[in-house]
């Protein structure tokens, strides 16, 4: 069951945000466990050096197979949510970075899509 799912907000890459500090998915982690979340899903809104906007998302999952079964949502879903992986290494398996392959999907269809999935999960 999947019922205790955030999402937040960011106006810098992914890439920028793991940087950060060496200690922020360690701290991703820990606010999530502190809030009972069993999904997290930190959406990225910038523009690169380019001026291009981009938008890319990081989830975390409190376990491997939580975060496979939401890939496997995510992948029956792509004309909605086109998804192309972001090698960040280091990130553990429940820990993944994406960059949604168009610039028309919005913050609300990510959170559309993860009501479904956590109402698809329950069941």
């Amino acid at each position: 069951m999947v019922s205790h799912i955030g999402m937040s907000s960011i106006g810098i890459s992914v890439a920028q945000l793991l940087t950060h500090d060496d200690s922020t998915t360690e701290d991703i982690i820990l606010f999530q466990q502190s809030e009972k979340l069993r999904l997290l899903m930190i959406v990225s809104g910038y523009y690169d050096n380019q001026k291009n906007f981009k938008r890319e998302i990081l989830v975390s999952a409190e376990s491997a197979e939580l975060m496979r079964n939401l890939l496997h949502f995510f992948n029956t879903n792509a004309s909605q949510l086109p998804l192309k992986v972001l090698h960040q290494p280091g990130l553990r398996d429940e820990l993944r970075a994406f960059e949604i392959d168009n610039k028309i999907t919005s913050r609300k269809t990510i959170e559309r899509l993860l009501e479904e999935f956590g109402g698809a999960s329950r069941r």
